[in-house]
C-alpha cells in the first residue's frame, strides 16, 4: 500500500469515527464496541502510515543524493576536460546516465522538468564578455568549477563564501558594479535566502535589483518556491553544466 493510499484510509476512518460519535445509531450496546474497534484499527494504521512515511522520505533523500552525485560527477569531469582529453569520454557517459535517470528521479520526487540540459548555448553568449559576477558558495571546489566556466566565457569573477560576505560586497561597491550574483542556498553564517532578502531591501534600486540566480544541490519544489518568494530570479542545480549556466546569465542581459 502506498503512502497516499494509507493516508486516504486514515482519513476515511477518522470521518467514520467522528460520524458515529456525533450521530449514534441508537444501538448503544454495539456502538461502543464499534468505536473501540475503529480506534484500535486507526492506531494500527497510524503506525503503518508512519513507517511508510519514513521509508518514503528515505527513498526521496536517496534519489536527491543520487542526482547530486551525478551532477557533481558531470561538473567535475567538465572541469577535468581542460586538463585531459580522456575526461570528454567520461563526461559523455555520465551525461547519458543523468539524462536517462533525470525524468525518473523528477517524477518520483514530484518535480517538473523545465530545464533541458541538451539545449544549445545561446547565440548571444559573446555579450557576457566583461560582465562581472559575484560567485557565492561555501564550497571551494564548487567555486573552482563555476569560476573556470565563467572565466572561459569572458566573465569577471569575484567570490564570497557566505551570504553575509555577499551582502557586504554588494553594499561596498558602487551601484552596477556586479551584473549577476550566483547565490548558493545552504551556507554558514548567512544562507542564500537571507542574503537575497537583505540585498533586495537595499535603498539603492540598482543594487537591490541585481539578478540573483540560486544554486542548490536540492531541486525540490519547496526550494524553488522559496527562492522565488525571497526574490531570486532563477534556479540552477549545482554543479551545473556550462550550457545551463550561460543560458541563465544571458536571460538577464
Amino acid at each position: 500500500m502506498t503512502f497516499e493510499e494509507l493516508q486516504k484510509c486514515l482519513d476515511v476512518m477518522g470521518v467514520t469515527i467522528k460520524f458515529e460519535l456525533e450521530y449514534p445509531d441508537g444501538r448503544t450496546h454495539s456502538s461502543q464496541a464499534n468505536h473501540e474497534l475503529l480506534l484500535e484499527r486507526m492506531d494500527l494504521l497510524k503506525e503503518e502510515l508512519n513507517t511508510v512515511r519514513k521509508a518514503t522520505e528515505f527513498h526521496k533523500k536517496s534519489l536527491r543524493d543520487l542526482r547530486t552525485e551525478l551532477n557533481s560527477a558531470a561538473g567535475y569531469t567538465e572541469l577535468g576536460m581542460r586538463h585531459g582529453s580522456k575526461a570528454e569520454e567520461y563526461l559523455e557517459k555520465i551525461q547519458l546516465v543523468l539524462a536517462n535517470m533525470e525524468s525518473t528521479i523528477a517524477c518520483a520526487l514530484g518535480e517538473s522538468l523545465d530545464d533541458d540540459p541538451a539545449e544549445e548555448e545561446p547565440g548571444n553568449i559573446e555579450m557576457l564578455e566583461g560582465k562581472r559576477v559575484l560567485l557565492v558558495d561555501d564550497n571551494e571546489l564548487n567555486r573552482e568549477i563555476m569560476k573556470e566556466i565563467l572565466i572561459d566565457n569572458g566573465l569577471i569573477v569575484e567570490e564570497a563564501d557566505n551570504g553575509s560576505e555577499a551582502a557586504v560586497a554588494v553594499t561596498a561597491n558602487e551601484p552596477g558594479y556586479y551584473h549577476f550574483i550566483l547565490m548558493d542556498i545552504e551556507m554558514p553564517v548567512m544562507d542564500g535566502y537571507e542574503a537575497t532578502m537583505k540585498i533586495r531591501k537595499l535603498p539603492n534600486r540598482i543594487r537591490a535589483n541585481i539578478p540573483i540566480i540560486a544554486l542548490t544541490a536540492n531541486a525540490v519544489p519547496e526550494n524553488r518556491e522559496r527562492a522565488a518568494v525571497v526574490g531570486m530570479d532563477d534556479f540552477l542545480v549545482k554543479p551545473t553544466n556550462s550550457v545551463r549556466l550561460m543560458r541563465s546569465l544571458v536571460k538577464f542581459l
